[in-house]
């Protein structure tokens, strides 16, 4: 009965993502093969440059880290920032009250939670690019793995890439990735107590006294 932590969870998504595509080179080539296969895209770019990106993603140090925590040595990496956690009324339960187990209550908790993913390099834009389409094909890929965490219901959308000057003091291009989750917070709750758990036992005898002086009064 897990409180899932969602940024934590969608750092390992994205470092597991990583390591198996570096595993995989026939999959890092289908991300990027819209640029080596496509005729028009061919004249321009081609396997040649397919190859400087495979290039880049295998032998740069590439982390994923928590936004907070960024900064210009850690870069080109990717950062996981909590932008915003509420409770989804749409999908709440009475009372919290998810169902009965022998000793005690389930409680569930769901909430809509927003992520702010950013990809970030130093070098060049370009960078940003690749990262980007790396970041979309790990997430899409690996959905299952992320439900498996108690992720679930994910969307995403992203902006173009900026300068990040107002926040580190160098050059740093980015760009950021809205992701959109559900998560289910559960836990174990105390078995309710009310009125109707009490053990009230009223004798026959008490039961008649109750009636004799309810009969006298309506006599006044």
């Amino acid at each position: 009965m897990p409180m899932i932590m969602p940024e934590i969870a969608i750092q390992r998504l994205i470092q597991y993502g990583i390591k198996e595509l570096r595993k995989d080179k026939e999959s890092f080539e289908d991300i990027f093969c819209f640029l080596s296969m496509d005729p028009f895209m061919k004249e321009e770019y081609g396997p040649a440059f397919v190859e400087t990106i495979w290039t880049f993603f295998t032998e740069e140090k590439l982390r994923v880290v928590q936004g907070w925590s960024l900064n210009i040595q850690t870069i080109p990496c990717y950062s996981v920032t909590l932008a915003s956690d509420v409770e989804d009324e749409s999908k709440a339960a009475i009372g919290d009250f998810y169902g009965d187990a022998e000793d005690y209550e389930l409680m569930v908790s769901p909430s809509t939670v927003m992520l702010d993913i950013g990809c970030h390099a130093s070098k060049s834009s370009d960078q940003v690019l690749w990262l980007y389409y790396i970041l979309a094909y790990v997430l899409l890929k690996h959905k299952r793995v992320a439900e498996s965490m108690g992720i679930e219901l994910q969307t995403q959308s992203a902006s173009d890439w900026s300068r990040e000057n107002n926040k580190i003091p160098e050059n740093i291009f980015t760009r950021w990735v809205r992701m959109r989750v559900t998560v289910f917070n559960t836990w174990i709750g105390d078995r309710f107590s009310g009125p109707y758990n009490l053990d009230v036992e009223l004798s026959v005898e008490r039961l008649k006294n109750v009636q004799e002086e309810q009969f006298e009064i309506d006599e006044l």
